[in-house]
């Protein structure tokens, strides 16, 4: 038998004899109908585990039973709400929802389909344990198994979805997190991947590209955190990260782990391995941090234009013979002085894409004969991607082999010099509006 309180507040008597129906069949033996004024005194007196209310009754008592649901005053425990209505009451189920519902529900119940009723109840009921549970171990003064506990809990979630994505959605702990938690936020999206993996990875065991991996990440994770971002996800060797402070923290944490994969090869080297190489990219723009999938299964997730273009640029890294590459919309909101070493290289844009994208190499970790070379040529460059840009292609191509010549490492001179000698054989159309359109994934 379950050990739960289920309050019914509204809806039809057939309603509630199927709802009695399927609940005692899944071993709930507490369920409770009652007037508003009923309700009221029951779920102030936090006698009620689970309110499942029904929304085609008067917009006062639907609002004033959720309202004293809710945590406030003298009343620091939530009482979570389950709504039911017909499906054709769409705006008054979102109203509902953004007032601190947890779930919803379709009328009339249909007892052919009783695990739809008795897992939205149970998944409140487990999350309102979570939450009731972390309230007393904050509250007590915990003994030294009581500290191990809390500790384990906290860390445990942290491992798998970040504390500065709960605190952008507004959630306390994972406990908290509902289907379809939003917000939209202004973040730099920062992409990594390690070049040439794929065949890095055929020549090692299982167990093998798993230690590689992990010791890999165990260098770049804490810079980004030092930093003050927050990883959103592991895919393979790639890390995407989210900054959502300074743009400058994620170009600095960029250039940290620059620096810090020269000490990590030279370790690799000792112990008989070839050294990594990896490219990244950084995009600033407006993000939706949130949730998705079902309510047994779900997970959080970025969705964003902003993500694609991040993923994107760090593909351009390949293309230009590069390790960083940089977002206008990074660059704009720098600090003055900041002190990297910048170069624009234009704009280009990805085949498909309809918009382009202006990008910067920074060069700060480059060996300090090609990085001087850059410094010293940066006018010659500057000019040459001028040129190009308004299609004049001769001209472009010889201030791109003059910087090319004047160091042999410069590979994005060498790929401009190149893209203009292909541009004055073929000859692009009228239409050229001075992005480059390169192959990228």
């Amino acid at each position: 038998m379950q050990s739960a309180c289920i309050l019914r507040v509204g809806g039809s008597d057939a309603d509630f004899h199927t709802l009695e129906t399927v609940l005692r069949g899944a071993g709930y033996t507490e369920l409770v109908r009652a007037s508003t004024p009923a309700a009221l005194e029951l779920i102030n007196n936090r006698k009620v585990d689970v309110l499942v209310l029904d929304l085609m009754m008067t917009s006062n008592d639907v609002f004033a039973l959720l309202k004293a649901a809710q945590p406030h005053a003298g009343k620091t425990s939530r009482v979570p709400v389950i709504v039911t209505a017909p499906t054709t009451a769409n705006d008054r189920i979102q109203a509902c929802l953004q007032r601190g519902a947890e779930d919803y529900v379709a009328t009339p119940f249909d007892p052919a389909n009783a695990l739809i009723v008795t897992r939205r109840i149970e998944l409140c009921l487990h999350r309102k344990h979570l939450r009731e549970f972390t309230v007393r171990l904050r509250a007590a003064k915990p003994d030294a198994n009581e500290t191990a506990l809390i500790e384990l809990y906290s860390n445990a979630s942290s491992k798998f979805v970040p504390r500065e994505f709960l605190q952008h959605l507004g959630r306390e702990t994972i406990a908290d997190v509902r289907l379809g938690d939003q917000v939209a936020r202004d973040m730099t999206v920062f992409f990594s991947d390690i070049r040439d993996f794929t065949t890095m990875s055929e020549s090692m065991t299982p167990q093998e590209n798993f230690a590689f991996l992990n010791s890999y990440l165990k260098q770049a994770t804490p810079i980004i955190r030092q930093n003050h971002g927050f990883i959103d996800k592991y895919i393979g060797d790639a890390i995407m990260a989210l900054f959502p402070k300074e743009p400058s923290d994620a170009l600095r944490a960029a250039v940290d782990l620059q620096k810090t994969l020269v000490t990590y090869n030279q370790g690799r080297k000792k112990a008989g391995y070839a050294p990594i190489r990896i490219g990244i990219g950084l995009h600033r723009g407006e993000l939706i941090l949130g949730t998705i999938g079902e309510e047994e299964r779900m997970q959080t997730t970025v969705i964003s234009d902003a993500v694609n273009l991040a993923s994107r640029i760090e593909g351009l890294t390949k293309v230009f013979g590069v390790s960083l590459l940089v977002s206008k919309s990074v660059v704009d909101k720098l600090p003055s002085g900041h002190g990297f070493h910048l170069r624009h290289l234009g704009a280009v844009k990805a085949k498909g894409k309809t918009r382009s994208v202006e990008i910067y190499e920074c060069f700060d970790n480059d060996p300090i004969e090609l990085r001087e070379h850059k410094l010293n040529s940066m006018e010659l460059f500057s000019n040459g991607v001028s040129e190009f840009r308004k299609g004049l292609f001769l001209s472009a191509q010889r201030s791109f082999k003059r910087v090319a010549a004047l160091d042999a490492n410069d590979n994005v001179a060498a790929h401009f010099r190149d893209s203009c000698t292909l541009s004055v054989m073929n000859k692009p159309s009228a239409e050229w509006d001075a992005a480059e359109i390169l192959e990228v994934k």
